[in-house]
């Protein structure tokens, strides 16, 4: 029966005990009474003041007025029943609607999760909150061990701060009796100017400072002081005079021994390297070096990257952590295909109590549910880093930014790929990172990412797309993070290695680049860019990938643009 507004005033008067205030919510009895109870146990809207002064400017201020919430209710709840034994009664059929309303929604926010997860426990049902939100709930519900108001607070507080990455402070003082004097403005402090980065300080043996040559146009504008490191005439000449042999030593140095059968690599080169890409060779690594100084020189400074990236992501853990669930939500709901979802009798699963009675009499084990998903629709991801020496100054972020796609995707048990490309000399490299069968796990290697050497995005992706078809999917998604800017120079330096390699930089990269991926869309690849560029370089992006770009500036938002644009590709191939 609908509570009419006279009636709930009544509840929240009897329950509350303040006959001045006003009850302004909806919902049923036991709602109401559940409000009046939390507002009984902070008068004077003191609850209600401390979370909108806290929560209202952070962009997640639903979900940690959600939390806030939950909370109120474990530290009230135990009053609430013992003083009224007929709310009590009805709390296992009410909370029951709750999760199963919350449950069958179609699409769940992380607040909606939460209120989801805290129904399921007070109906007594396991909770399946991941290890984003486990650790949350297991906070939340000792909430009935809080003693006072002022406790309270500084629970929340630290709930807060711990797991949705914000600061808050009491904006108010919780004593004896809360008074609220003015708050303090925040001291402004200046900006904290970039430090300078740091470089290795470790030098490979004299026989093996030939590595230290140009590597390409682009990667020596980036990081290359020639007035700390010199190349003397007799050096560039032996470059010049070096063998392919030679050569290839070097790109092993750089980036690590080559994987694959050496028949297979050359047939695919003599397929792929046409046109500009004439002459080009391919370098497949999964970034294991030899036992030698010169290739050590470069496994460190790949590890000395790795730690930088590893602490970028630790001071923002809870941040990733959530993005990462967020997007995994997203992707699972909006693409994985629900409708080829349905329950089946089964040996194990869910007990269905309505069953039991076969196992009784017909002796049938099979009477647990479970979701059944017909294979109608398959998916395989590839994610492409660009590890150019343009990504110099956002090493951390690009890496980060593909390890959330990846997380996401293999939580789903999504077969997912990901390599890294740049190149050296005449060589493209290719650094797989995890491979579309690898374990979770090898997520990990994504944080090996350094940025080096120049950029042949068209002949990279000639490749992704040719090898794309060794994983059996309906439905293949590449995403590649760029900044939009091919650029390949061959010809400072290195006649000798340049071959008949033509340079690549300018608009004819670009228009190459932009024919690559029309080229993939043509064979029903959904290809989206994540922009990872300055201002200046959205036009080149746009021209390669047309409206199939993001660009993630508030990280905040990271699963809702990904995901939200990632469905809109694979929509238009399906």
């Amino acid at each position: 029966m609908k509570l009419s507004e006279k009636r709930r005033q009544n509840i929240y008067w009897t329950v509350g005990g303040n006959y001045q205030r006003r009850y302004h919510g909806k919902g049923n009895g036991f709602a109401v009474a559940e409000q009046a109870m939390i507002d009984r146990a902070f008068p004077k809207n003191r609850l209600t003041n401390f979370v909108a002064k806290n929560a209202e400017k952070q962009s997640n201020g639903k979900d940690m007025r959600a939390v806030a919430k939950i909370l109120a209710l474990e530290y009230t709840k135990r009053e609430l029943f013992k003083e009224r034994p007929g709310v009590a009664s009805k709390e296992q059929r009410i909370y029951r609607d709750r999760f199963r309303a919350l449950e069958f929604q179609n699409k769940r926010d992380l607040a909606e999760e939460i209120e989801m997860q805290y129904a399921a426990h007070r109906i007594h049902k396991p909770m399946t909150a991941g290890t984003f939100l486990e650790p949350l709930m297991r906070k939340l519900l000792k909430g009935s061990e809080i003693k006072s108001e002022g406790e309270f607070y500084e629970t929340l507080s630290a709930i807060w701060k711990e797991h949705f990455h914000v600061n808050p402070t009491l904006t108010f003082e919780v004593k004896e009796k809360i008074s609220e004097p003015d708050e303090p403005k925040e001291e402004y402090k200046e900006p904290p100017k970039k430090k300078p980065r740091s470089i290795v300080d470790m030098k490979p043996k004299e026989e093996d400072a030939a590595t230290e040559i140009i590597e390409s146009a682009e990667f020596s504008g980036v990081i290359r002081d020639t007035s700390k490191a010199v190349e003397s005439d007799a050096n560039l000449s032996r470059v010049q005079s070096d063998t392919e042999s030679k050569t290839q030593d070097r790109v092993r140095k750089h980036f690590g021994l080559e994987v694959g059968a050496p028949g297979q690599i050359r047939a695919l080169e003599n397929k792929i390297a046409t046109g500009m890409h004439k002459a080009m060779h391919l370098h497949i690594t999964r970034g294991q070096f030899e036992n030698d100084m010169g290739a050590r020189f470069f496994e460190d400074q790949i590890l000395a990257q790795r730690k930088e990236t590893e602490e970028a992501y630790e001071k923002n853990r809870h941040l990733y952590e959530r993005a990462i669930f967020e997007l995994r939500e997203i992707l699972r709901k909006n693409l994985l295909d629900d409708s080829s979802e349905a329950p089946i009798r089964s040996a194990n699963g869910a007990i269905d109590t309505s069953l039991l009675w076969r196992h009784l009499i017909l002796n049938d084990e099979r009477i647990f549910k479970k979701n059944h998903f017909e294979e109608e629709n398959s998916f395989a991801v590839d994610i492409l880093l660009d590890m150019s020496g343009s990504q110099q100054d956002r090493q951390e972020s690009v890496a980060i930014q593909g390890f959330l796609i990846a997380e996401a995707l293999t939580a789903l048990r999504i077969p997912t790929r990901v390599m890294g490309f740049c190149n050296l000399f005449n060589y493209q490299i290719i650094r797989i990172f995890r491979d579309y069968k690898d374990d979770r796990k090898e997520n990990q290697e994504i944080f090996n990412y350094k940025a080096s050497g120049s950029n042949r995005d068209g002949f990279a992706l000639r490749y992704v797309f040719d090898t794309m078809d060794t994983i059996d999917a309906d439905t293949q998604v590449l995403i590649v993070l760029s900044d939009g800017m091919p650029n390949d120079l061959l010809s400072i330096g290195l006649d000798a290695a340049k071959g008949e390699v033509v340079d690549y930089d300018g608009d004819d990269a670009v228009y190459d680049t932009a024919a690559e991926v029309l080229q993939g869309k043509l064979k029903q690849k959904a290809v989206l860019g994540v922009f990872t560029g300055e201002d200046d370089e959205l036009d080149q992006e746009r021209l390669i990938f047309g409206t199939d770009f993001v660009r993630i500036k508030d990280l905040n938002r990271f699963s809702v643009v990904v995901g939200k644009y990632l469905k809109s590709v694979v929509d238009r191939i399906q």
